[in-house]
C-alpha cells in the first residue's frame, strides 16, 4: 500500500513475536514507532531482553523499548511455554546481550505517550497478553477515541483454540488475560481481531524456513533459526504436521493492510468466568438491527499472498 503505516507493537518475545518486530522493520511502508513489553511466552524481563536483542542485530537501536506488565490483571503470572517458545523465548537461540536497555518509561505509559503524541495515526498491534493496553486504556481512557486501530493477534470464532489449556475455544494471549482483552473490546477504540481462525491456514515449512535463512538479513537469519525450534514443537502438538503457523506476523501485515483478510463486523465480549469457556470470544452475529458491531473479526484470510510477502519482506537486508 502507499499510504505509510505508522506502527506500535505490544510483544511477549516469543519466536513468533521476533518474526513479527523483523516483518514490521523490514516493510518499507511501515514505521515502527516504538514497542512495549510483556510476560506471555516467557517473562517480562526476558521479553524485553529477546526484543533488544532482536532490534540489535537488525540495526535498529533507535526504537524505543518499555518494559511493561509482568503479571496478568487479576491472576498471578503461572510461567511460560518454554516448550513451544524455548527456555529463552526464541527457541534456545543464543545471542549477545544487548548494548542497550529499554527505556525508563513503563510499558503502558509509553502506549499512551505514542498514541497521544500521534492523534489518530498509530496502529497499535498487541501480539501477546492484552495487560499492557487495557492498564494503558484504564489509564488513559481518551486514546482510545485516539488510536487509528488497534489489530490484536487473538481470539478464534470456529478454529480449535491452543492444546493445554482448559479453555478449548481460547488462544493462549486472551487465555491469560480475559479481563484486559475484555476492556480492549469495551473501549469504543477501533479494533481489528486477527485469531486462529485464520492465523492457523498460515504456514511456515522447512523450506520456507531455508529459504529466509540462506537469503534474509542477519536478524531474518535468527528468527530462522529459532523457527527450527517452533516448527519443532508444532509438530509434537499436531502430529503429521509440516509447517508452523504465522500468527503474529499475519496480525502486523493485516494493520499494514487489511485486504489480505476477510473482515466481518460483529459484537463481540470475552468470557471471564467460565470453568471451560475462560478466554474464549464470544461473537453475538444477531442482524437484528439492535446489535451495534464493536470490531472487525478476521474470518479468512489470503494465504498464499501472505507468505509470499512474508518470505520477500524477511529476505529484505
Amino acid at each position: 500500500m502507499s499510504t505509510q503505516c505508522r506502527m506500535m507493537l505490544d510483544v511477549d518475545t516469543g519466536i513468533d513475536d521476533a518474526m513479527a518486530i523483523v516483518f514490521a522493520l523490514n516493510r518499507e511502508s511501515i514505521t515502527l514507532e516504538a514497542i512495549s513489553t510483556v510476560y506471555g511466552n516467557i517473562d517480562v524481563e526476558t521479553t524485553t531482553r529477546n526484543t533488544l536483542q532482536i532490534l540489535e542485530a537488525a540495526g535498529r537501536t533507535d526504537i524505543q523499548v518499555g518494559a511493561g506488565a509482568a503479571r496478568a490483571l487479576t491472576m498471578p503470572y503461572h510461567g511460560g511455554v518454554r516448550h513451544i517458545h524455548g527456555s529463552n523465548g526464541i527457541g534456545d537461540v543464543e545471542l549477545p546481550a544487548p548494548t542497550h536497555q529499554a527505556s525508563d518509561v513503563w510499558g503502558p505509559d509509553l502506549i499512551i505517550k505514542t498514541i497521544r503524541d500521534n492523534p489518530g495515526e498509530i496502529s497499535l498491534v498487541p501480539v501477546g497478553p492484552m495487560t499492557n493496553v487495557a492498564l494503558a486504556l484504564m489509564k488513559a481512557p481518551d486514546i482510545a477515541g485516539s488510536v487509528k486501530q488497534i489489530v490484536l493477534m487473538g481470539s478464534t470464532l470456529s478454529h480449535p483454540g491452543v492444546p493445554g489449556i482448559p479453555s478449548p475455544m481460547a488462544d493462549a494471549n486472551f487465555y491469560n488475560d480475559p479481563e484486559a482483552a475484555r476492556i480492549i473490546f469495551q473501549s469504543g477504540a477501533k479494533v481489528v481481531a486477527v485469531g486462529m481462525d485464520v492465523t492457523m491456514k498460515t504456514k511456515l515449512t522447512s523450506a520456507m524456513i531455508d529459504h529466509i535463512a540462506q537469503h534474509g538479513g542477519p536478524a531474518s537469519k535468527i528468527t530462522m533459526q529459532a523457527a527450527r525450534f517452533y516448527l519443532g514443537a508444532y509438530q509434537a502438538q499436531y502430529p503429521g504436521i509440516d509447517h508452523c503457523a504465522l500468527h503474529d506476523p499475519l496480525a502486523v501485515a493485516v494493520a499494514e493492510d487489511p485486504s489480505i483478510v476477510k473482515l466481518e463486523p460483529m459484537r463481540v465480549d470475552i468470557e471471564c468466568r467460565g470453568e471451560i469457556t475462560r478466554g474464549q470470544m464470544i461473537p453475538d452475529r444477531r442482524r437484528t438491527g439492535k446489535i451495534e458491531p464493536n470490531a472487525l473479526v478476521a474470518v479468512d484470510v489470503d494465504s498464499d499472498r501472505f507468505e509470499k510477502l512474508f518470505i520477500e519482506t524477511l529476505n529484505r537486508k
